[in-house]
């Protein structure tokens, strides 16, 4: 029994991860954003570009992620990379083998 328990609170909290990842990504997308780009990822492009940005903010809001920004615009970077260096039917495979999802 605590086993189902415990196997359903992380399913609950991968959830809820991914909603806010979703969200992140819709509110950038909305404020003319890059596709697939979370809001934070957006904000440390932004840092990196000498922009006005609200990195430091993030940050503290996510206290326990260190470095949340660098870390978003990371794998943002990386998977865009490695996707659109990838034949198409190679993107694919990447996906289904569960590579960039747990």
């Amino acid at each position: 029994m605590k086993k189902k328990i415990l196997t359903f609170t992380r399913d609950v909290l991968k959830y809820i991860e991914r909603l806010g990842i979703a969200l992140s990504v819709l509110l950038n997308v909305i404020l003319g954003g890059k596709s697939n780009q979370s809001f934070s990822a957006r904000n440390w492009q932004r840092k990196r570009d000498g922009l006005w940005h609200l990195c430091d903010l993030i940050d503290v809001i996510f206290w326990f992620e260190k470095d949340h920004c660098l870390m978003s615009w990371t794998y943002w970077r990386v998977r865009k990379d490695v996707l659109h260096t990838q034949e198409f039917d190679e993107k694919f495979k990447i996906l289904e083998n569960g590579k960039y999802y747990d």
